[in-house]
């Protein structure tokens, strides 16, 4: 042992233990594992516990030799001797005395877990660790065990062999309290899954208790559990599906009851109308919800009938795209009880050409099918079936009776003649037309007249499937999007599918102030039915243009408005509808209209992608008209091509474009509030601001001339300060170090010390950034985040400033930056080329 070493511990001389940092490194190195074991000696002393003097040397001994053993890198050589002196302590109380006061023994194996636990990713230390980490769970000593937490959840990432043997210990720790541990379960369930097994029931009891990332652990476990061994988790159903309610839950769990379903289907059946209530609440999930019915159906033909009558109820309500897988679903129950429809099932699919067709004729032969079952129990003398109960759509107290049927029976009739009546040709049977266009517009007007009869009549069905789960109003929520071929989905069949072109709108192709509204043809102008409101008319004789008259009445009020968004929101330049896993989203493209020497976005766009589609088309409309001073009407091109976008969102049970936009004069304000948070989030305010002078939203730029031209002609930096770099990319790991950085020209600096004079630069090339964003704080912290990242194409930097003001400027500072270097690289393609 080193002589210093010697004398400090073995004379427990406190003054000489400070000079123990003069040594260097190499000098104690051999001697480290020496020293631990006469500090275990030391500190397992009966007089330990009441020796301050002691306790002191002790302390000041381990930080110096885990100082040494984190540079010298020689945790594997001098790790037993660490792990000794740490399990040693578990020999003693470790649970704290006071309020934040920790046991001696318990300060020793703190300042020793850290250096041993970094090295989660070194198999032969963590061999060593890891039997000795779980048992410290237990011992009541909450900061040790959080801290335990958090380095076996890395443990686990890293080599989950080494804590599946401890499955059981980390389980009921969870089940203590500790639910940071969750994050492990799914990392050690592959190897010991009988140990998780046995306490599935309660883990699954607490979801209720746990924080959203904790609940997001225990979700994967159950996926996991469910894709492996789904007959486990049938006991559970009752508790699943009672989470479904929770809309962060409930999509991973009727994913999970799916493969319930198919393993044990008998479990899910009492279920099934808990689970349609679910589906009207949660149309996103119907897809689940399918399946489920179907695994059900399969094992009785009672089950079948009862599955039937929900999924045909469906082919009136869900999204088109669905409706192929839908009524495959529907086939194979058919299929495998051909009783149901006898033999009429083949010529049912074969003669109809749209879903709702198909829909109709199943339901009518369904109910056709229970009327002569309920009559032939109401005839014989025994109890009445409870298959033929449970599978009626006439529902209520009164069973199966005839009344109800013939209810249902008569208000389908009375429908159809009414549609009859309306319909005016009434027959689909396309006759000859003067030319194509006309024969088009009859074809769609045709389409959506049939469409509208089909959705009627399964919201009178759905009504009877309601009565089933025991619910009242309405079954399904309906779409007017209902009528596709028996072939898989294609947008041929929509008679107001666009082109790509058409799909955009610029503000050259009619959507530019100062472009007018292009006027109705000759054609349209020489319609009867043309009134003095000259635009207005033009529809056919006896109807009126509605958006027209909505917009002539609204004028000022629309005018009004205007002036004052324009100053809050930016209308986009270009708008392009696309389909997403969330639905039709907007995605629109934002540019600098003075496009001077130093602008951000003279050759390039902002762009962003929205979520509320039709406000931003109700916005665009709005503009549109108050920079004309006629009404626009339903036959303007650039209002046309509103509608197309419009059409093109597909939202269910949604009105027409017209009918939308006459719903109200201006938009609410808390709508307005929604799109205004949405621009912040993605940091639209950083670039663009608006400029009363110019009338329009100019980049930040243009709007600070004087700061462009010192930036980009003196090559002073942008903004220049300290902030706090963090060292590890977990989040639960704090760990942050100052630097000073420099934002200038196209780069980031940032320096390894504190000092802009310090040497040893890095540079983060702007030109790399992909996207700059704040990192969201804990929902019991208050104020703005003070911390952002930057995502390059090779790495990410999370930063943090003093304070949220100094962290905004940052944010600003960094956005126009990169916009820049963006911008920058666009002019020397475009110079090159």
């Amino acid at each position: 042992m080193h002589q210093l070493f010697g004398l400090v511990l073995g004379q427990r001389d406190l003054s000489r233990a400070g000079d123990l940092f003069s040594l260097e490194d190499s000098e104690i190195e051999d001697c480290l594992s020496q020293a631990l074991e006469e500090i275990k000696a030391i500190s397992c002393s009966p007089d330990y516990l009441t020796n301050d003097n002691d306790q002191a040397v002790v302390e000041i001994c381990i930080t110096r030799i885990t100082t040494a053993i984190r540079e010298t890198r020689s945790i594997e050589r001098h790790g037993g001797a660490l792990v000794g002196l740490w399990e040693s302590c578990l020999e003693h109380n470790l649970t704290p005395q006071g309020k934040d006061e920790d046991t001696p023994h318990a300060k020793i194996a703190s300042d020793i877990t850290s250096c041993i636990l970094q090295n989660y990713s070194r198999p032969p230390v963590m061999a060593l660790a890891v039997p000795v980490a779980v048992r410290f769970l237990q011992r009541g000593n909450r900061e040790l065990s959080r801290n335990m937490s958090s380095y076996l959840s890395l443990a686990a990432m890293a080599k989950a062999d080494l804590l599946a043997e401890h499955t059981e210990a980390i389980t009921c720790s969870v089940l203590g309290g500790n639910h940071m541990l969750l994050r492990v379960l799914p990392s050690v369930y592959p190897k010991q899954p009988r140990a998780i097994h046995r306490h599935l029931g309660n883990l699954t009891a607490m979801m209720s208790q746990l924080e959203s990332p904790e609940q997001q652990h225990l979700l994967r476990l159950i996926q996991m559990v469910a894709e492996q061994q789904p007959q486990v988790l049938s006991p559970l159903v009752p508790s699943l599906v009672g989470y479904l309610g929770d809309a962060s839950l409930n999509e991973t769990l009727l994913g999970a009851l799916v493969y319930v379903s198919q393993a044990s289907p008998a479990s899910m059946a009492p279920f099934l109308p808990a689970l349609r209530v679910v589906g009207q609440q949660y149309p996103v999930l119907l897809g689940h919800m399918v399946k489920i019915h179907r695994a059900v159906g399969l094992t009785s033909e009672c089950q079948a009938r009862s599955s039937l009558v929900y999924l045909v109820s469906l082919l009136g309500s869900m999204d088109h795209s669905f409706h192929h897988s839908l009524l495959l679903e529907i086939r194979a129950l058919t299929d495998r009880y051909s009783s149901i429809l006898g033999g009429c099932a083949k010529d049912i699919y074969r003669m109809s050409n749209s879903f709702s067709s198909i829909a109709r004729l199943l339901g009518r032969r369904l109910e056709m099918d229970t009327t002569i079952n309920c009559r032939v129990e109401e005839e014989s003398e025994g109890p009445p079936s409870p298959c033929i109960s449970e599978a009626s759509v006439c529902g209520g107290a009164g069973g199966c009776g005839g009344g109800s049927d013939q209810r249902l029976q008569v208000k389908i009739q009375a429908f159809e003649e009414k549609m009859g009546e309306e319909g005016g040709e009434g027959s689909p049977t396309p006759q000859r037309r003067n030319s194509m266009g006309q024969a088009a517009r009859e074809k769609h007007r045709e389409m959506r007249f049939n469409r509208s009869k089909s959705l009627a009549l399964q919201a009178v069905r759905s009504r009877s499937v309601n009565s089933d789960s025991g619910q009242d109003g309405e079954g399904v929520e309906l779409t007017s999007d209902a009528f596709l071929s028996e072939s898989p989905p294609n947008h041929q069949t929509e008679a107001l599918d666009t082109s790509p072109t058409e799909r955009k709108l610029t503000n050259e192709n009619s959507l530019s102030p100062s472009t007018p509204p292009a006027t109705p043809s000759e054609e349209q102008r020489d319609r009867p039915g043309e009134g003095e409101g000259g635009r207005g008319g033009g529809l056919g004789e006896g109807t009126e243009d509605k958006l027209y008259s909505h917009l002539r009445d609204n004028m000022e009020k629309i005018k009004e408005f205007c002036s004052e968004m324009v100053q809050q929101i930016p209308i986009p330049e270009h708008c392009v509808i696309e389909d997403s896993s969330h639905g039709s989203v907007a995605k629109l493209s934002f540019s600098c209209p003075l496009k001077g020497r130093y602008c951000l976005y003279s050759r390039s766009c902002f762009t962003l992608t929205s979520l509320q589609p039709h406000l931003w088309t109700n916005i665009m409309l709005l503009h549109l008209q108050s920079k004309h001073s006629a009404p626009l009407s339903s036959l303007d091109d650039c209002v046309q091509r509103l509608g197309r976008l419009w059409e093109r969102t597909q939202l269910k049970g949604a009105h027409d474009f017209s009918v939308a936009m006459t719903q109200q004069p201006t938009p609410r304000r808390k709508d307005l509030d929604s799109l205004q948070i949405h621009l912040q989030e993605v940091r639209f305010f950083d670039l663009f601001g608006f400029s009363e002078e110019e009338g329009s939203w100019l980049c930040y730029m243009c709007n600070n001339p004087e700061k462009a031209s010192v930036v980009n002609e003196d090559g002073q930096p942008l903004i220049e300060g300290k902030l706090k770099e963090k060292q590890v990319r977990w989040k639960f790991i704090k760990r942050w170090k100052t630097r000073y950085f420099t934002l200038a020209g196209n780069q980031l600096l940032f320096r390894k010390g504190k000092s802009k004079d310090e040497l040893d630069d890095s540079t983060i090339e702007l030109s790399k950034v992909q996207s700059v964003k704040v990192v969201a704080k804990k929902r019991r912290e208050r104020g703005l985040p003070r911390a952002f990242e930057i995502f390059t194409d090779s790495k990410t930097y999370v930063l943090k400033a003093r304070d949220e003001k100094h962290a905004e400027e940052w944010l600003q500072c960094i956005n126009v930056a990169v916009a820049q270097a963006r911008e920058r690289e666009n002019r020397e393609a475009t110079t090159y080329l």
